[in-house]
């Protein structure tokens, strides 16, 4: 994808290490990419050139919003398709987990802009990087963008849920103990600290911190 080729990238994520950033900083780069309940502010800045997120019911943000904020290209994280074969979700009706066409029907007339939808099979070898574990939207993201080849990519907004907070100060909690292809955002940043010096990523306050001390 050309916008993103040879170009310096932001992705902004929901952790609270996006308020550390100096005002300007994350605007300043090229293309400034957030991600699902964003929000805006003097630290986490006011550019939002591509929305990426899973859109699905907790997505609370809107086209007209979205329009306000100046955004031209919505990035997808799920196919429109049912991808994933998982007899554990047939059994219990949890189709909406592997299925994601619901996605795409409850959205039909939302679309206002140019909009990437992954292939199913892009969207698996996320998928079977991790292990057979859906990617959260934040590392679906990070991978999707390092494959267009960016000049570098500056991550902030990524602890990957140690803080216990997102959407920057919102209670988390881990769900679905018992979902055989549930998140692992553990294995996300492993793959993170294990691939950084292979492509151009540099990272914020919080994330330095957590490689810096060793904890994973």
């Amino acid at each position: 994808m050309r916008r993103f080729l040879g170009r310096s990238v932001a992705i902004v994520g929901s952790g609270p290490g996006v308020l550390d950033n100096k005002r300007g900083f994350i605007d300043g780069h090229d293309v400034v990419v957030r991600v699902n309940n964003y929000r805006l502010s003097e630290a986490a800045g006011f550019r939002t050139d591509v929305f990426y997120s899973f859109f699905g019911d907790s997505i609370r943000k809107t086209a007209a919003e979205l329009r306000n904020d100046r955004v031209t290209l919505c990035m997808c994280k799920c196919p429109d398709a049912n991808a994933i074969h998982s007899p554990w979700h047939v059994k219990r009706k949890r189709m909406n987990g592997v299925d994601f066409r619901y996605i795409y029907r409850n959205r039909a007339d939302f679309w206002f802009c140019d909009t990437y939808i992954p292939a199913a099979s892009d969207f698996l070898e996320q998928f079977h990087l991790l292990g057979d574990r859906v990617p959260t939207t934040g590392f679906a993201a990070i991978l999707s963008i390092l494959e267009f080849k960016p000049k570098s990519v500056y991550l902030t907004g990524f602890d990957f849920f140690r803080s216990g907070l997102h959407n920057v100060s919102e209670p988390w909690r881990k769900r679905n103990d018992d979902d055989p292809i549930r998140h692992e955002p553990e294995r996300e940043l492993r793959w993170i600290a294990a691939n950084a010096q292979k492509y151009p990523l540099s990272f914020d306050k919080a994330l330095q911190a957590i490689f810096a001390n060793g904890g994973l």
